[in-house]
């Protein structure tokens, strides 16, 4: 997968310019840097939200995101997240609910969840997915050190079953140490 962006703009405000990432079949990069340095948007750039820059991303494949915000259906159960979103069946998704400690959840919706729960439930969705490339968007923000950690060990272990891509988006250098093969720091842009 190769991403371009000659710039990315807000108005008069530079965000992004002259920027190059080539992540691999199976690569594992985390981008880190500062808030408001661009990150996200190029996430959202990847995954085809924003097409108002100047460049391209070529090679990706199928694409699933999971954003520092879930966005589940409220009016849809647990299971349904991730079963409508994604067309895998009702076992694949129990499977993965279980992958994310949260088998006992698949009946209840979305607005009895924690915001913990709920970003487990996104990366399970995110996987249910199958996708070529993966993009997280800060997943484990909020989550107590130990769940944190076990995600990350789940993340990990998925990866390992699946020839994904993964580019993760973190402030946290431990975390990207320990998740990625190549930690990116973005650069900061002048106007």
């Amino acid at each position: 997968m190769r991403v371009n962006v000659t710039r990315k703009a807000y108005g008069d405000t530079t965000i992004l310019r002259d920027f190059t990432l080539e992540v691999a079949d199976r690569e594992r990069v985390a981008l880190t840097g500062p808030s408001g340095i661009g990150k996200s948007t190029l996430l959202r750039i990847i995954a085809g939200l924003d097409a108002d820059f100047e460049g391209q991303v070529t090679g990706a494949g199928r694409i699933a995101v999971a954003f520092q915000e879930p966005t589940l259906l409220p009016w849809r159960s647990v299971r349904d997240n991730l079963t409508i979103a994604t067309g895998c069946t009702a076992p694949e998704a129990d499977t993965l609910l279980s992958a994310v400690e949260l088998p006992h959840t698949a009946d209840r919706f979305p607005g009895t969840l924690s915001l913990g729960q709920a970003r487990r439930i996104s990366l399970a969705r995110a996987f249910a997915a199958q996708p070529d490339t993966l993009l997280l968007d800060e997943p484990f923000t909020s989550l107590d050190h130990e769940v944190s950690a076990r995600m990350q060990d789940l993340l990990s272990a998925l990866l390992e079953a699946r020839p994904i891509r993964l580019i993760l988006v973190t402030h946290e250098p431990a975390e990207a140490q320990r998740i990625a093969d190549r930690v990116i720091l973005l650069p900061a842009t002048t106007a």
